[in-house]
C-alpha cells in the first residue's frame, strides 16, 4: 500500500521549501507543487486538477477496471 503525503508549506525568502519524507516512503517519491487556494472558487478549481492528475496516474484503469475490483458491480 502506497502513503500520500499532503502538506501546506510556505516557501521561505529564496522561495525555497524543505520536505522531510517519512522512511515508510522510501528514498523515491513523485512530487507535485500547485499554489494554496485562498478562495473557495480557486480550491473547487484544484479539485478538478487534483482529479485530472489521479486519473493521468492510470489509477482508475488499472485498479477500478481489474477484473478483481469487477465484483463489486454487482452488488
Amino acid at each position: 500500500m502506497s502513503s500520500v503525503l499532503r502538506k501546506h508549506l510556505r516557501a521561505d525568502k529564496s522561495h525555497t521549501i524543505h520536505i522531510v519524507l517519512p522512511p515508510e516512503m522510501g528514498v523515491d517519491v513523485d512530487v507535485i507543487i500547485s499554489p494554496s487556494s485562498p478562495n473557495k472558487v480557486q480550491s473547487q478549481q484544484e479539485s478538478l486538477e487534483m482529479a485530472k492528475i489521479m486519473d493521468e496516474s492510470g489509477f482508475a484503469k488499472n485498479i477500478l477496471n481489474s477484473a478483481e475490483e469487477d465484483c463489486w458491480n454487482d452488488l
